[in-house]
């Protein structure tokens, strides 16, 4: 049976095939000349008309789970498919016709979609098109625009002024849960190795309390750029001065005044840090009338600085003083007289002084006082000019006139001729005996 069969199915083998091809090429003849209707899925997106109808409501709309596209069935001939693609329908949707679905709890708009051509060609089939949305409560804040720089402005130079050139507010509008995380608008620039004044157009960043950034997608905004600029000044070092007024109560001595930083780094234009050499802090911040201990203060030097300059380091502005105030004490000192430096003596004349030591009373803050060491203190006295004989000569002792005082001192020397004391070694030696004798002499002025 099978073997009878497969004897027919073989029997004429090419010609059934050829029927075959030649029912196919007629299918597709026909086809073609009917040309048949057929329906075809095609995608757009939705643009919604009229928000302002929602907004005028208090409200923002969004499209729901961000899909703002919809997909229809057109039903055309088949001709008419090839010539169509997506981009040929154009889909519109009314706000002012948006309704709330209960059974979804989600808010709708009716969609229209036309097409650009064939209008009267196609009919579109699927049953009413709707675009969802989401509404909640909107919301309208003003923000002024905070300035802010990156990077390191070049070596010598300090940052000065950085402001917003243009529009400093930013007004921004939207939903209410987007609107409300934001805390600050900063616009930054970067100054990184700048040595001059710079200039450029930034977008502003948004942050909420936490510092993070806000995504703004949502929001709609006055400006979406801003001009700013950083200025760029010299520095330089200098010197601070603390004047002070009054004086200490009776027996009380004011002393160093310590501060610190010694120096603060000041900025300005080239032109103006060049006349500049020190600050000084005037004599009524420091007022000693009556102290009879250390004053300790913190200044602010801010206020005293020259005008068109600022403290690179703001919080160099506090500065720490101390005036030391110490109880004045007086005190008589034993200076050897082998502390003190003839001056004037000629070559042939020697100096004998009467006393071993001189008595030197002083007079300062205890601490100064305490720390003079009597066998260091040195001096000097000048005979120049002086004849032999005994005088009466002032000292000069080096000592700190700022912090010690000493009333005018005096030794009592007598001048004598070395070719005397020559002789007179030479005839004790003869005899054989060395005399040590101690005379006291009658000391009289010049």
């Amino acid at each position: 049976m099978l073997q009878k069969f497969g004897k027919r199915v073989m029997n004429n083998f090419g010609l059934k095939i050829l029927a075959v091809l030649f029912a196919v090429v007629l299918w597709i003849v026909v086809v073609n000349i009917d040309d048949p209707s057929n329906s075809k899925p095609y995608t757009t997106s939705v643009s919604l008309e009229n928000k302002s109808y929602i907004t005028s409501m208090g409200k923002w709309a969004d499209y729901l789970d961000g899909k703002n596209t919809i997909t229809f069935s057109v039903y055309a001939k088949r001709s008419v498919h090839n010539t169509l693609t997506n981009a040929n329908f154009t889909a519109t949707a009314d706000a002012q016709k948006i309704e709330y679905d209960e059974k979804t709890g989600t808010y709708r708009v009716p969609v229209v979609v036309t097409c650009n051509r064939n209008n009267s060609s196609i009919n579109i089939t699927s049953k009413d098109l709707y675009l969802d949305l989401e509404l909640e409560d909107s919301a309208s804040k003003q923000f002024p625009i905070k300035t802010n720089t990156t990077g390191t402005v070049a070596s010598g130079c300090a940052l000065g002024d950085v402001e917003i050139t243009d529009a400093n507010v930013m007004k921004v509008s939207g939903p209410a849960s987007v609107v409300n995380q934001i805390d600050t608008v900063v616009a930054t620039i970067n100054v990184d190795g700048m040595s001059t004044d710079i200039t450029d157009r930034v977008t502003p960043v948004f942050y909420d309390a936490q510092g993070e950034v806000v995504d703004t997608t949502k929001l709609t905004l006055s400006v979406s750029t801003v001009n700013i600029s950083a200025q760029i000044l010299n520095t330089k070092d200098v010197e601070l001065e603390f004047l002070t007024t009054g004086t200490p109560a009776d027996g009380y001595q004011a002393g160093d005044i310590t501060y610190t930083p010694q120096k603060v780094r000041i900025k300005g234009e080239a032109a103006i840090l060049n006349t500049i050499n020190k600050i000084t802090i005037p004599e009524e911040v420091l007022d000693l009338t009556d102290a009879s201990s250390d004053i300790e203060k913190t200044v602010d030097i801010s206020t005293y600085l020259p005008s068109g300059t600022a403290l690179v380091i703001s919080s160099d502005s506090k500065i720490d003083v101390t005036v030391v105030v110490e109880a004045v004490k007086t005190k008589t000192l034993q200076i050897p007289v082998t502390n003190l430096q003839v001056i004037g003596l000629d070559a042939d004349e020697k100096v004998q002084y009467e006393e071993d030591n001189i008595a030197l009373t002083v007079s300062g803050r205890s601490s100064v006082i305490d720390a003079l060491d009597e066998k260091t203190i040195s001096g000097s006295i000048d005979l120049t000019d002086l004849k032999l004989g005994a005088h009466n000569v002032l000292i000069t002792f080096e000592l700190d006139e700022d912090t010690v005082s000493y009333a005018d001192t005096y030794a009592a020397v007598t001048i004598e001729s070395a070719s005397d004391t020559s002789a007179s070694a030479e005839s004790d030696n003869t005899d054989g005996e060395l005399e040590n004798t101690s005379t006291s002499k009658k000391v009289t002025d010049r």
